[in-house]
Formats: structure tokens, sequence, C-alpha cells
């Protein structure tokens, strides 16, 4: 969910380690059914919540077989023998690969089979007692014990009741597994007595070690983009000469349904926070409605020196300026609209509650949506923050209490966003997500600030649809990686599904001494404890194009870099055992001396279809022998035939002599419903032309 997260520091540490202390462990009987391949598990009985660590030794769990092959099957645990393993009552149960290790280079071995990512249990019973039925209330929590200092920000939950996963496809208890080998404590609300039980008795439970069974999802269409000046009649003004004259004169606190808060443009920025911490519906949603300027200009909201509303105070005051929901208030059908928002940034300093100044977070957000449903950003410019736009998701405990909330259908549209970041630090973006159904579109993504090492749009969501942007900068200029901030993101029908179309992704020639400086788009995900996206990623009808110079690490005015003797290349897809279905896109290189265009240099499998490429481009730099999947209609060249591909003019649009015009392939069946539109310079899309047989790239030339 934040920056903190990363494989280093992986959520399931600590339990991993108490793990390993019992690596050999055997139980006593066991009943797996079918005959397939076996895998072995373990049950570990009774954690400290305090420390962490479990009751017994290497003697004292339970280990036992099931099938790699998908289906339920039933798991028996004589209570004679859980007698033995806890000390007169159960108080939790977690389930791990037995035979889990850690290498020398502290990675781990033998952990979740790479070809599942999900455990499912169902209709788990001690003697006569129900612990889990489809019917009964769950009388437990999950927990993780994750080794972070703060646990707030951490995804310290793994456990979800999912529907259709267990017996009679009923709901059942689900934890999403990765290749490491931590996995969540069902802790009970009331230990269990096992004094009055027989031997005859058992711990009877349903397990299935198994693959989430992911939609066949496709995105909705494109939805229209209101002018600046579209809005409902106010029900509340705020500027100079109205109602209210500064932003928290208004009672933010009583927000409700169907007011429409004008703000108005005034020469002097406000320095002011706001929090939207309420639902509007369908029919009445909230809006926050910037009135521009004569000339156009948005009303600015700057965090230098903002101050907050006491009556209406913001969580986390130090990481964001537009906070729109919060963990313990959703906020919902809330449009923002039509606003400079800027200065939410480590550099600068805010007034505090107290009244004393104070610095914002290097991860602080000029707009931050936690716990949003239906929320809008429109017509925005959003700069010189932390991160532009930061989006959460969370599961989590806090002092005793569960706080569990999804943020879902987010539209990010027509806003511009760029010069975010801070310097020498990989970890703020233009925009981060994580959320469910998040649709980009009609943006215009610049650099980020100079020296950033950031990712000009990185999502962590599932359903996630990126279409008809210009999206200019950073050391990535999409990242589409896995869902860390819950489980709930995981297990969504769409978690497996991405789009990206009709986009124009143009790299600058940057050059960062870090991991992953030479992609302009990674698919799967960074979290070893988290199931990556494995399905498809549907990249169609992209303009990409390069300004990388050739160059060779350590040389040509650039020493001291890593891999010194690494020749300088452009990777175009990042995405290690992934499926990209690549078509109708041009990617060219520009430049007196470009470095070569690589299309992966990982184990992924693209599928090409009706692309054009700059002459000497590879498909994989290292393994020259690997071809692509598929190759249909691939096109190269010198020139695609764009207007002007100079920096500073950067017309893509094509010439009338294009190699380009009437070389595309389409989409197939109700797909080819969805490449309607095309980007408009800036912060706009029009219609696609309809020329008959489509153009390669983002924009259809218009035959005179």
């Amino acid at each position: 969910m934040i920056q903190a997260l990363k494989p280093k520091k992986a959520i399931l540490m600590l339990i991993m380690f108490t793990m390993l202390l019992a690596l050999f462990a055997a139980g006593g009987v066991q009943r797996a059914s079918g005959a397939a391949a076996q895998f072995k598990l373990k049950a570990l009985f009774n954690i400290d919540a305090e420390s962490g660590t479990y009751e017994g030794d290497a003697a004292h769990s339970f280990t036992f077989d099931v099938d790699l092959k998908d289906g339920l099957q039933t798991v028996d645990i004589p209570v004679s023998v859980l007698k033995t393993l806890v000390d007169g009552k159960l108080g939790s149960i977690a389930i791990v690969p037995a035979e889990a290790a850690m290498d020398e280079e502290g990675e781990i071995v033998n952990g979740w089979p790479e070809s599942k990512d999900a455990l499912y249990v169902d209709q788990m019973s001690v003697g006569g007692m129900k612990l889990f039925t489809n019917e009964a209330q769950r009388p437990f929590q999950f927990l993780n014990f994750a080794n972070e200092d703060d646990p707030y920000y951490t995804y310290t939950i793994n456990g979800i009741i999912t529907k259709k996963c267990g017996v009679s496809d009923s709901k059942c208890i689900a934890y999403s597994v990765a290749g490491s080998a931590g996995a969540s404590w069902m802790v009970f609300n009331d230990p269990i007595d096992l004094a009055g039980m027989t031997d005859k008795d058992k711990l009877k439970f349903q397990i299935d070690l198994s693959s989430v069974n992911y939609d066949n999802w496709v995105p909705a269409a494109s939805k229209k983009q209101p002018s600046v000046n579209e809005a409902p009649p106010a029900t509340v003004e705020i500027g100079p000469g109205k109602t209210y004259e500064n932003i928290n004169d208004f009672a933010w606190e009583t927000l409700k349904a169907g007011d429409v808060v004008y703000i108005y443009y005034r020469p002097e920025p406000y320095r002011e926070k706001i929090g939207i911490f309420a639902e509007g519906t369908k029919e009445q949603p909230i809006i926050i409605h910037g009135v521009p300027g004569p000339g156009g200009e948005l009303p600015k909201i700057d965090g230098s020196g903002a101050v907050t509303r006491a009556l209406n105070p913001i969580p986390n005051a130090n990481r964001s300026l537009v906070r729109i929901g919060k963990d313990s208030k959703k906020a919902a059908y809330v449009t923002f609209e039509n606003f400079e928002v800027l200065n939410a940034h480590a550099s600068k300093k805010y007034v505090n509650a107290s009244g004393a100044g104070a610095s914002y977070a290097v991860n602080a957000a000029g707009i931050w949506i936690d716990n949003g449903d239906h929320v809008t950003l429109r017509n925005n410019t959003i700069h010189d923050n932390g991160n532009g736009i930061f989006g959460t998701s969370s599961m989590y405990v806090w002092e005793g209490a569960l706080i569990d909330y999804t943020s879902k259908d987010l539209l990010i549209q027509g806003n511009s966003i760029y010069g975010n970041g801070n310097i020498g630090r990989m970890f703020e973006h233009n925009s981060y997500i994580a959320a469910i159904g998040t649709v980009y579109e009609n943006n215009h993504y610049g650099d980020l600030l100079a020296g950033s090492q950031g990712y000009g749009l990185k999502d962590r969501g599932a359903g996630t649809v990126v279409r008809y942007n210009w999206i200019e900068g950073g050391r990535r200029q999409i990242a589409l990686d896995d869902a860390e901030d819950t489980p709930r993101i995981v297990f969504d029908k769409a978690y497996n599904s991405s789009f990206v179309y009709g986009n124009l992704l143009i790299e600058h020639d940057h050059l960062f001494d870090t991991w992953g400086d030479d992609e302009i788009i990674n698919f799967g995900g960074d979290n070893v404890t988290v199931p990556d996206r494995h399905g498809t990623l549907n990249f169609w009808n992209n303009t990409v194009v390069t300004y990388r110079q050739q160059r060779v690490y350590g040389q040509d005015g650039v020493p001291g870099l890593k891999d010194p003797g690494r020749t300088e290349r452009t990777v175009l897809f990042y995405a290690p055992g992934k499926h990209v279905d690549a078509r109708g896109n041009v990617f060219h290189h520009a430049g007196a001396n470009p470095a070569p265009l690589v299309i992966t240099d990982d184990d992924g499998t693209i599928e090409l279809r009706n692309n054009w490429f700059s002459e000497g481009y590879y498909y994989d730099f290292n393994e020259p022998d690997r071809v692509p999947a598929k190759n249909m209609g691939t096109l190269t060249g010198v020139d695609p035939g764009f207007v002007d591909v100079t920096l500073g003019v950067q017309n893509y649009k094509l010439k009338a002599d294009s190699a380009l015009i009437d070389a595309g392939a389409g989409l197939n069946g109700s797909l080819g419903e969805l490449l309607q539109k095309q980007y408009v310079l800036h912060q706009q899309s029009e219609k696609r032309p309809d020329q008959g047989k489509p153009d390669i790239g983002a924009f259809e030339y218009v035959k005179k």
C-alpha cells in the first residue's frame, strides 16, 4: 500500500521465521482424499499475540498431505492427537507449507506452489462444535503478525469469506497465497476447551489449495467528460463575496447527499485542507466544483501553509491536502473537479491541529482517496506533491478493531498530473491507486519532479482500465502491480483483467541508477507475499515513442552506474511469467542514436498482431533466439509517418503516406466496441473516425 511494503520487508516475515523453527514437523493421523500430486501442509496452533510465536516445538505441529488438483479434500485430526499439541485449549490455527525454508540469500524456498494462488478452508468443526460453516457466524478473527513499525500501513490481514468456494459452491474461508511461506492465523474469540472431548472426537475441515476462478471481464464504454462549466446549481458557494469567504468557513462535517459546493477562483490560493467524508447516492451525488476565473484559471488549493477546519479533522494530516474518505467513514458518489492542487510535499509545511507548523510526509498526496466508492476526479491540475493522486484500500487491526474497506469504481478523467515525486526516491508517483474498477481516461501525465525516480501511473487494483491518456515521463510510464493492500482485491472477479488501449506513452532520455529504469510498462507484481496479476494485459492501439539514446553504462559520460558495460536499451514489456496481447500498436524509437527496442527481457508470453516496430528491434535482447508466442502482421521501418516527432512539437498524428494507415487488425467480437475514441490535446478525447480498416496506433488518419 505504501512505499515501505517491498519484497525485502514481506508482510508475513515474522510468521515465516517462527514457522521455520519447525521445518521437519510430523503429525499424527491424517486423511486427504484423492491421489494426484501431493503437497505437504502443516497446521500450527496457539499463536502468542504478543511475541508472534506459537505453542510447542517441532514435534507439536500437525503435518498432512493435500492433492494439488482443484477440489475440496477432508482433513481429520483426532482430538487425542490435538491434546498433545496444545495445552488444554485451542486458541488459534494457521496452515502453512510444511517444508518451507529460507536459503542463504534470505529467500523462501519450498513455499506455496507458484501455480496456486488461493487456499480455501470450509466446514471446520471440533467434536460437535462448529468452528466455521456456511451458516454460522465465524467465531474468530484473521490475524497476521507483521514485523512492521506501524501496523496501520501494513497488509496485516489475509483471509476473507468468499462466495462459491466451499462445499456446494457456498461461502468459505479464502486465503491469498503466493510463493512465500506465510499464512494468516484464525484466532478464536474464545479459546475452545478440549477437556470435555473424547479421544474419538476430531478437528475436521475441508481444504483446497487451488486457483481463483476469475471472470472474463470487459470494461464499460467511456464516460462523457463534462466541461469545466457543466454542473448542477450550487447549494453552497465559497469565495470572494459569497456566503463563505474561505473553504473552511463552510461546515464540511455537515456535507450530505445532493450537496453541490461551488468554490470560486480568486487570485490568492486557498491555503486550506479539505476533508470529504460523506456519502452521496447515484441519484444525489456530492459535487465539489471549482469555478474557473475569467481566463479559465482554476481555483488553487495550496498545501503550503494550509490549515484544517477544527470541527472536521483529517486523519494522518501530514499525508494529504485533499482527503476523500477515511477508514472509519466511506466517501461515496463524490465528484471533485476543476481545481489546481499543489504543494502537499515534504519540502513544505502546513499548520497542524495545535496551530504549529508541521512538515508533510514524503508520501503526502495532493488528493488521497481512502475508502472511496464511485469517486470521480475530473479536470484537475495536480502538481508538486509527493504523490499526485493516492488511492487506498486496507485490511488491518487497529487497537483491537478490524478495519476492512476496499475503494472501488474510481474515475480519473481529464486531469493534468505532473511534477510530483521526491528527488532520489522511487516510491512516490504521479498517481498511485489500489482499488477495484479504476478507469483512467483523457488524462495528461507529464514529467515527475526532476530527479524523482517514481512512475507515471502505478496501479494495484482489479479491473484496471487505462485508455485515451497521454503519459509522458516517469521511470516507467505504467506499472500494473499486485494488490498488496487487501486480499479483497486479489479475490475480485476482475483481478486478472487489465486493459490499456488508445494511449500515448512517451519516454524521455532519462537515465536512472535503479532497477527497472529502461521499461515502459510493468505487468504482474512486486511483492513476493501477494499473488501477481496472472491474466492477460490487453494492450491495443497505443502509440509508444521513446527518446532514450544508446550508450554503455559506465561510459559515454555516465560513470558510476550499476551494471557497467551494459548496453542501454528500451524494454517495452516487463511481465515475467505473464501474458500480453499486443495488437495495433506502434513502437518507435526517436533521436540521433536511439537505444534499441526490446519487446521483453523476461519469460513472459507476448502475442503480436499488426504492430509496427522501428527497425533493429529485438524480441529478447539477452536471448536472441527467442521468438514471440504469436507474430502476425508485424511491420518494421525507419519512420512510422508521424507529422512531427521532434521533442517540443510531438505531433504523433499520421501523415498521408504513413505506413500505419489501414495496417491495423481491429478487435474481435464485443471487444471491437471498446476502441471508440482517441486522445485530444490535452485532457480530452473525441470519437475515433471510422475510415474502414483501422490504422495502427492511437490516432486514426482522416483521408481528405
